[in-house]
């Protein structure tokens, strides 16, 4: 099956064409640059489509090597439309040159840290597939990956979905970098911290569970826990690598595991 046109609008500022099509689902496709959906909205979008139909076009663009038309506005509809079992769907096509300025809007709506480094993760792979001989720290991926440790990060949550990743933001903002190799060769080495990462996650864990069995416990533990074993604590300029930091970390966190009392003596302090 193709897309159906059904008409086309002279959009009022730019003067350009947007082709108004019917197209059924089987050749849509949501771009790869996109937060992760939300159970939750599907399902209350799912319930407002079963009230009074689907009622908002999705926003489309056309590629010349893809035979599917890619939503760059409207996942979330897409998902609760297929829910329903709805076989076509109204899309708004316009030129690819805005999709960019269109996707910055979407993606900038107010995400959590673990979404900002799906993004970036999705962003960086795309540009690996395309070109795979670019250096990491090419001007380009600088300018279309805002930190580094978005993507050290984004590997970690992959691996293990309830990662703490924003209890280690503040020092990976300050030592991660953009690597000077090629970006498979930069993937590879970012995969290698993101699996210390989840080592460091599983110690912590085990920290926070020999510090409550001492009767101390509340919701930010975890990230305090990090805190306490911080080996660079405020300052702006640090001198080490994200696998040196790491290593720190990792052995003040194996110290706080072989005398958990050293917490209870901080937090006593920190009453104080």
């Amino acid at each position: 099956m193709e897309a159906k046109k059904i008409g086309e609008i002279t959009e009022p500022l730019h003067n350009y064409k947007q082709e108004i099509v019917v197209a059924p689902v089987d050749m849509l496709k949501v771009i790869e640059i996109q937060r992760k959906p939300s159970d939750y909205h599907i399902r209350r979008l799912t319930e407002s489509i079963r009230k009074i139909g689907f009622v908002t076009p999705l926003i489309a663009i056309k590629r010349d090597n893809e035979d599917k038309l890619i939503i760059i506005d409207g996942q979330h509809r897409f998902l609760a439309a297929k829910e329903l079992g709805i076989n076509e769907l109204p899309c708004i096509i316009i030129p690819d040159k805005y999709a960019n300025e269109l996707m910055e809007l979407n993606v900038e709506k107010t995400m959590s840290l673990k979404e900002k480094c799906y993004v970036a993760l999705n962003v960086y792979r795309i540009i690996m597939e395309e070109k795979p001989d670019i250096n990491e720290d090419s001007v380009e991926i600088m300018d279309a990956i805002e930190y580094p440790y978005f993507i050290t990060l984004g590997l970690a949550y992959e691996m293990q979905p309830k990662f703490f990743g924003s209890a280690y933001e503040s020092m990976a903002k300050r030592v991660d970098s953009f690597q000077p190799k090629a970006i498979k060769e930069a993937y590879e080495y970012r995969q290698g911290l993101a699996n210390k990462l989840i080592e460091l996650d599983g110690m912590a864990r085990e920290a926070m569970q020999k510090i409550e069995e001492m009767g101390i416990s509340h919701p930010f533990l975890y990230k305090e826990i990090i805190s306490f074993c911080n080996p660079i604590g405020r300052k702006r300029k640090v001198d080490i690598t994200m696998e040196e930091l790491i290593e720190l970390l990792r052995m003040n966190l194996q110290e706080l595991l072989n005398n958990p009392e050293r917490f209870r003596e901080h937090e006593m302090e920190m009453e104080q």
